[in-house]
């Protein structure tokens, strides 16, 4: 093997070469020959091969295909805690039998604690009245969180200012995972559970940043104490659409798709339908439009035939805005419209606005101006409703602007007078700003590429003030 080796020793290349297996027979046999007579070469080679396996770990955590680095922290599922050893102490009863006894009147319970949320006001009294001692109220807790984002659209603040309660009450509280209750239902698992639907809460209200650090939390807890894959890619799921709201849908798709492999492989149709959806929203974050548009029709079937209307209206709102996007306006306005006929007011008034704000955007985008204003105008109602305020200020600004397009200049400027009153009593914009877009809207030939600059440049100011103030 000329040039490979030298009369004495391998070099260090020959033998990283055969530590990964990339030699062939003859000179592996070769190399093996030299081997068994030379102990510093033996030693080099084990050196060798525990660096060969370090860098299969890095590989197999950050592939081309994961898409996520070794220092992101979903980059990894987190393992399942270890079995204690030496078996499982007694106990006077199974704790499969307490855990049932506790369980069955803990749906009362839960549906008390989801009332005192639904009347709004400060839930931190009622929570101080609870004793996570009892098994009872931690299932009650539970299934209140789990209702709770399983109903998200109706109210997400209400969602959560629920999940925030619950996390202060958690904090003074310390964990007894050697206990029967700890083991049968740890406080980690419950802090869990209760930072997985803050997240969703504050992705929904458009606090990505705080939801970001909520859900990795929940992905850091859920590991540390139950470690089941279905919360994990539930987790998963949830931040993949934060991270495609974000603007890095490149990593939100692999958790998306990780997700998707769990529900398969679980044979939960209906989850692995939300979690096409994730999919498709990340695609057509990349201008994948075409993939995203049959991920969303794939999902419909799936969420028509278990009823769940809320997940079929998002479908159809991200199927709308891909046909919009590659410029299927006629066919996404009649996606939205069937949206509309099937959705439910009261149930889901969070995505109605959303679906009000994009057929307004088609509406706009095909340059019929003045019915553009006046969807714009439902969507921030509608937004104001469901408690998203930053999504209602930003919807005025959309309107305003689509009156200034039609070229009724008064009645923007009318309609700016109200946003203006609106700004200031939430000190949600920069006065600068507001000084810029009531000079631009003053005159009767007002600079509408101004204003459009303008309100983007609004939009995000508006997002960033109403995330600090909201905490």
């Amino acid at each position: 093997m000329p040039g490979t080796m030298s009369p004495k020793h391998l070099d260090d290349f020959t033998l990283l070469r055969y530590a990964a297996l990339d030699l062939d027979g003859p000179q592996r046999d070769e190399v093996e020959e030299h081997l068994r007579g030379c102990g510093k070469c033996a030693d080099v080679l084990g050196t060798l091969e525990e660096l060969n396996k370090e860098m299969k770990e890095v590989a197999k955590a950050y592939t081309p295909e994961d898409g996520l680095p070794p220092g992101d922290p979903f980059a990894k599922r987190p393992q399942a805690p270890p079995r204690p050893r030496g078996g499982v102490r007694r106990e006077p009863k199974s704790l499969a039998m307490t855990a049932l006894e506790a369980s069955q009147p803990a749906g009362a319970e839960s549906s008390r604690i989801l009332e005192a949320a639904r009347r709004g006001g400060e839930l931190t009294p009622f929570f101080s009245t609870l004793s996570f001692s009892d098994l009872t109220t931690r299932f009650a807790v539970l299934y209140a969180l789990q209702e709770a984002a399983h109903s998200i659209a109706e109210n997400p603040p209400r969602c959560l200012a629920l999940a925030l309660a619950t996390l202060a009450r958690l904090d003074g509280e310390a964990e007894d995972g050697g206990s029967p209750n700890g083991r049968i239902l740890p406080l980690e698992a419950l802090a869990a559970q209760a930072h997985l639907l803050a997240g969703q809460g504050r992705t929904w209200t458009g606090e990505l940043e705080k939801a970001g650090e909520h859900l990795e939390e929940a992905y850091r807890a859920f590991g540390a104490s139950t470690g089941d894959d279905f919360s994990l890619a539930i987790v998963e799921l949830g931040e993949s659409q934060r991270r495609a709201f974000e603007g890095d849908p490149a990593t939100g798709l692999p958790l998306a798709s990780r997700a998707l492999a769990t529900f398969q492989e679980m044979g939960l149709e209906d989850f692995a339908a939300r979690a096409q959806v994730a999919v498709a929203t990340c695609l057509s974050k990349i201008g994948r439009e075409t993939e995203a548009i049959e991920a969303c029709r794939s999902a419909l079937p799936v969420f028509e035939k278990h009823g769940l209307w809320s997940n079929y209206v998002g479908a159809v709102n991200a199927l709308g805005s891909c046909l919009s996007a590659i410029g299927k306006l006629d066919e996404a306005r009649r996606e939205y419209a069937r949206a509309l006929r099937v959705v439910s007011r009261e149930k889901h008034a969070a995505w109605v606005g959303y679906i009000r704000n994009n057929l307004a955007l088609v509406l706009f985008r095909a340059g019929d101006f003045r019915a553009a204003a006046l969807a714009f105008l439902q969507a921030a109602n509608l937004f104001r409703e469901s408690g998203s305020l930053g999504n209602a200020l930003t919807a005025s600004l959309y309107e305003i602007e689509s009156w200034a397009l039609s070229g009724d200049s008064v009645r923007a400027a009318q309609r700016f007078e109200v946003f203006r009153a609106e700004v200031v009593r939430h000190d949600a914009l920069d006065p600068a700003i507001v000084r810029q877009l009531e000079s631009l809207l003053s005159g009767h030939d007002p600079g509408l590429e101004e204003v459009a600059l303008l309100r983007q440049s609004a939009h995000r100011t508006l997002q960033e003030r109403l995330e600090k103030k909201l905490g």
